[in-house]
């Protein structure tokens, strides 16, 4: 049975669960994530777009891509920014 920190309250408040009611805690040491990142930065006007072998060969990398940004659909730019990014472990 898992008894919650409320339900440990609950039963704290009656009586005949005071004394006999015992709740480990457990503590966790976990290392935070390090990451890196890397931004491809593409003008079309001067050169294509990635292709697919392109995109493949970073993620064999590593790479992961997470975001895209096309200033062409804005209207405030001609770039188009791939934001990739992996473990630094």
């Amino acid at each position: 049975m898992y008894i919650t920190q409320s339900t440990h309250r609950v039963m704290a408040e009656r009586q005949e669960a005071r004394s006999s009611l015992f709740v480990p805690q457990v503590y966790e040491s976990v290392d935070k994530a390090r990451w890196e990142y890397h931004v491809l930065n593409v003008d079309p006007r001067e050169e294509e777009l990635p292709s697919v072998e392109q995109l493949n060969e970073l993620g064999t990398s590593g790479w992961l891509l997470i975001g895209m940004l096309d200033e062409r659909a804005t209207g405030k730019g001609s770039h188009v920014y791939y934001y990739f990014t992996r473990s630094a472990n």
